[in-house]
Order: C-alpha cells, then structure tokens, then sequence
C-alpha cells in the first residue's frame, strides 16, 4: 500500500539503555493535511534495566514504568499510526532503529515504514555550519521552535514535526526525503573489542568524530552527549589499552567525568581521531 503523505506521524522514543532494543517512553503526533489531529505520550515498561546515562537524559526511572504497559501490550494499540502514513523522526535511524529491534526483540512481525529524516533533511538543504549542528535542540532555536522539555518524547516529537514542517516550507520538497524504512543489522562485536579491517577502524572513528563535532572545548557535556560518547567506549573497550586508543579512552574519559578538555587537549584528541590507522590486529 502506498502511504498516504497527507497524513504524517512524528514519533520520538525515549531508552533505557543502550544495549538493549527496548522503549520506557514514546511520543506520537498524528498530523492530516497539515492540522494535528492527535498526540500520545506513553510511558513503556521496557522489561529490562535502566543505565544512570539513560536516566540523566530523560529523566524516567525504572519506578516511574512499573506499572506501565510492556511493549507487546501496547503495539497493537500504536501500530495503526505506522500504517498508511509518512512516519517522521528526527535521527529516524535511531527511533526506528529501537522499534523495529523491540518488535524483532518480542518476535512481533516488523510493518513496512515510510519514513522522512529531518537530520537528513536538513543536510540535503543546508550545510552543518549555517547553524552549528544538526541536533534537534539547536535546529529548534534556529527556526524558533519551542523546545520546552528537551528528550521528553511528545515534546521532542512535537518539535520534530514542527521543523519537518520548516524544512518543506522554507527549503521545498526533496524526492529523496521520503522513503522505504531498511532497518540495518549490526553485526555482533567481536569480543576483544577490536577492529576487525582498517575499513571498520575508519568508520567507528568517523562516528567519533561526529559524536564529538559538536563539543567545545571547556565546556561541559550535555546528558545526551556524554551518553553518546560512553556507549561508543563501552563498545570498544577492548582497543582502551593499545596505543594511541589508550590515549583516546583517557581523554574521553574525562569528559564524560565532567572534567573538559582544555582547547590543546581537544587539539591533540582531534589530532588522534584523524590520524591514518592501519588494522588494528
């Protein structure tokens, strides 16, 4: 069935942890020809363990979601907002990413999603340095989007549907904005941590980088940053005892300690990032 591109649903999903596909909190926004017609903000036992780095984004704790529906309990009730219906997310790899491996994590049959990205969107129409980042919370100030309750899932869906909207009137339609969601498999860590080709070395330091694109030296993270940046070590610990990882780890490690990095130390850091690395064996 082909979607029905005037009828749009933003959603944002707010996790636990970062390993394991699960939900503690989904916002909806339902818009048809324009209007919003209905918003949902649903707190989600996620049935597994909540990580301090989850809780200092969002702010919801494992007693908050006690007596919450799980997410079996609960889709049946939310999937017809995927079906027929231009589904929007801001970073949709992520949010789509978590219910599509939920879905797979409770054997429950994965719909087709038509889906818009407005970081995506964004990057076709603009370069990062026009405003700085394409993070949801500094696009939001850039097009006078309110922004109240920042990783609270309505509102970051609200705003997300509000510069979808932004995008399309100020910018013009892009064929390439609306397409078939393929959800990506991660292939298994190997367990050392290490890199298995130079090719996957580049890649995982080129996330990196743009984890860390947007942080200024002397200042301290935000909760979703450094939440970030300890997933990627968490990851990769293996590599945190070889040269110049090790390096690397000691001055993540301090930023997520809440201990910036003087503008030489992010000089240096940068320096390693960008380094030509062979495979790490």
């Amino acid at each position: 069935m082909e979607p029905n591109q005037n009828r749009i649903v933003a959603v944002d999903v707010e996790t636990p942890n970062g390993k394991v596909p699960s939900i503690c909190q989904i916002g909806l926004v339902v818009a048809e020809f324009g209007d919003i017609v209905k918003t949902e903000s649903i707190l989600v036992n996620p049935e597994t363990w909540f990580d301090d780095f989850n809780i200092a984004v969002h702010g919801i704790l494992p007693s908050d979601v006690e007596d919450a529906p799980t997410f079996p309990a609960l889709w049946p009730r939310i999937a017809p907002f995927f079906a027929d219906s231009v589904v929007v997310a801001h970073n949709a790899a992520f949010d789509l990413g978590v219910i599509t491996g939920t879905l797979e994590r409770y054997g429950i049959p994965v719909p087709d999603i038509t889906y818009a990205c407005t970081v995506q969107m964004a990057r076709r129409r603009f370069s990062r340095e026009t405003y700085g980042s394409y993070r949801l919370d500094t696009l939001c100030a850039a097009f006078d989007i309110p922004l109240e309750n920042h990783h609270d899932a309505l509102c970051d869906a609200k705003a997300c549907y509000r510069l979808y909207r932004e995008l399309l009137c100020d910018f013009g339609e892009d064929p390439r904005d609306v397409r078939p969601y393929r959800r990506k498999v991660k292939p298994a860590p190997m367990p050392t941590g290490r890199f298995s080709t130079e090719s996957e070395t580049e890649t995982e330091l080129r996330k990196l980088r743009e984890l860390l694109d947007g942080v200024h030296p002397e200042t301290f993270l935000n909760p979703g940053d450094s939440m970030a940046i300890a997933h990627w070590m968490d990851r990769h610990a293996g590599l945190s005892g070889e040269p110049p990882f090790d390096a690397i780890f000691a001055y993540l490690y301090r930023m997520i300690s809440d201990k910036p990095l003087t503008v030489a130390e992010a000089q240096a850091l940068f320096a390693l990032l960008s380094a030509p690395f062979g495979t790490q064996a």
